[in-house]
């Protein structure tokens, strides 16, 4: 019976019923489909001659539509602009997106025409405002939850990408086509749910403990990261639709696996795992691609798919952290993130291009090379310490004389809608907070010792800590800031 309490009042913290919270997955599912089978080179067949070749300059437009429309709508959200509450943006969003792919496909699959193709790609920079609209939804999730949604949204589009695979080519461009209204759709769905909207966003953790400024390393970190998975992409031999395939296989994988493990120990899970995980895998598939020889390309793309697939996760899991623990609002997080990923996976490609076919080295050393800057971004630039900041619940402090100004009740409320604790949970934690053992616990609130004891179990799983003046210590944190 305690637990269903818990759920409800944890269900209400985190803002959104549990409809509301599959309309979320299943919408930001879309949106990320649609790109990811946008940005790939085998899922469809070529283009016609004369529009592939205005591809390239078409993605450089693109990235300059993309990040322009970042800068502005992630200024517009940092001086207090409510991007879900702008209704003209929300249906602009996703009819832009539909209208960019229909050009895009009519003018350069179907016809040849390269202008119109050029057009379209160019207008498919305006994803920009439907990502931050979905960012700005994140926001409104608590960040124990946010793991298990992006690990959620992630397994809807790898399903998306293998329905297409499936498919004859024009039923295909027409599935990517309508993502972005099927995105639109699920995004209208939520503005129309009045739990969802009077969720005050980022409102899970206290201000008092939230930070004024951006941790600008983790972000050129993670814009690392992208930019080494996206040379070891340019490395590999996985080019073909069948390899591809792996890729999709192992992304639908990860996503799987890390949306169950999350939603079986959403309180308890370590989210400093994430981050002592990607390194390893992104390592370890630099070292697939060296050591395969030439025909084993689809080990190469599931190796290439399960680190690319990992990092996605953990980026937007660390956004929606630093979104919750900042005083920035979730789009202008993500605005400055994906900008800093885009910026140096863009410069990446261009080293690939420009720089890499003039240097004469041989394949080891190159490999070698992007190894060396794995390692050294992660110790010096994205350090576990600087992740975990993040990452891990508040840190206990030396307990404090309680002032008479500051009440318990303050500082376990607080405690409560940071670790989402239910209203049995609170009332336990205020009795622990004022000393009382056990049996006055018990006596109390005429419970059973066997049910204070489970509930204890639940708070410290919840809260991080493995003992009773562990959480006395926590809760009197909350003192110490007043």
């Amino acid at each position: 019976m305690h637990d269903n309490i818990a759920g409800e009042s944890e269900g209400r913290r985190d803002g959104l019923t549990s409809s509301a919270y599959a309309v979320l997955v299943a919408g930001l599912g879309c949106y990320i489909g649609w790109q990811t089978v946008g940005i790939s080179p085998t899922l469809f067949p070529a283009a016609n001659p004369a529009s592939t070749a205005v591809l390239d300059v078409g993605n450089n437009l693109e990235t300059a539509v993309f990040l322009t429309l970042l800068a502005l709508l992630g200024w517009k959200a940092k001086k207090g602009m409510s991007l879900v509450g702008c209704k003209p943006l929300a249906i602009a969003a996703p009819l832009l997106l539909f209208a960019a792919t229909t050009v895009t496909y009519t003018c350069g699959w179907i016809y040849d025409e390269p202008l119109g193709t050029l057009a379209g790609i160019a207008l498919e920079g305006t994803k920009a405002i439907l990502f931050l609209l979905w960012a700005e939804c994140l926001g409104r999730v608590r960040f124990r939850s946010s793991l298990l949604c992006v690990a959620l949204a992630y397994a809807v589009t790898f399903a998306l990408c293998l329905l297409v695979t499936v498919l004859e080519p024009l039923a295909a461009l027409t599935v990517h086509a309508l993502m972005p209204l099927l995105s639109g759709a699920a995004l209208f769905t939520l503005l129309r749910d009045r739990s969802f909207l009077a969720a005050p966003p980022q409102a899970f953790v206290p201000e008092s403990v939230k930070s004024e400024r951006l941790p600008l390393r983790l972000f050129v970190g993670i814009g690392i990261f992208g930019a080494i998975i996206s040379v070891i992409n340019v490395l590999s031999e996985s080019k073909s639709s069948s390899a591809e395939l792996y890729t999709l296989y192992a992304g639908l994988a990860v996503s799987t696996v890390t949306a169950l493990v999350a939603a079986r120990r959403v309180e308890k899970f370590d989210f400093g795992m994430l981050y002592r995980l990607t390194t390893p895998l992104i390592v370890g598939s630099v070292i697939i691609v060296l050591v395969l020889e030439s025909g084993h390309q689809q080990y190469e793309a599931f190796a290439i798919g399960v680190s690319w697939s990992f990092f996605r996760i953990f980026s937007w899991t660390l956004w929606c952290s630093i979104a919750s623990r900042t005083h920035s609002p979730s789009a202008f997080v993500f605005a400055v993130g994906q900008a800093t990923l885009s910026v140096f996976a863009t410069l990446a490609y261009l080293f690939c291009d420009g720089v890499l076919p003039n240097i004469h080295a041989s394949f080891t050393v190159m490999v070698a090379a992007v190894l060396l800057v794995a390692i050294l971004n992660s110790i010096f630039v994205m350090s576990e310490s600087d992740v975990l900041r993040f990452f891990r619940r508040r840190t206990t402090t030396p307990r404090r004389r309680m002032d008479d100004e500051i009440s318990p009740a303050t500082c376990v409320e607080k405690a409560a809608a940071e670790f989402g604790l239910s209203k049995r949970e609170e009332e336990i934690a205020l009795l622990v907070m004022e000393s009382k053992n056990n049996a006055v616990i018990q006596n109390q609130l005429c419970i059973t010792e066997s049910t204070l004891r489970t509930h204890l179990r639940n708070i410290y799983g919840k809260t991080s800590v493995h003992s009773r003046q562990e959480l006395i210590d926590l809760l009197f944190s909350y003192a110490e800031e007043e």
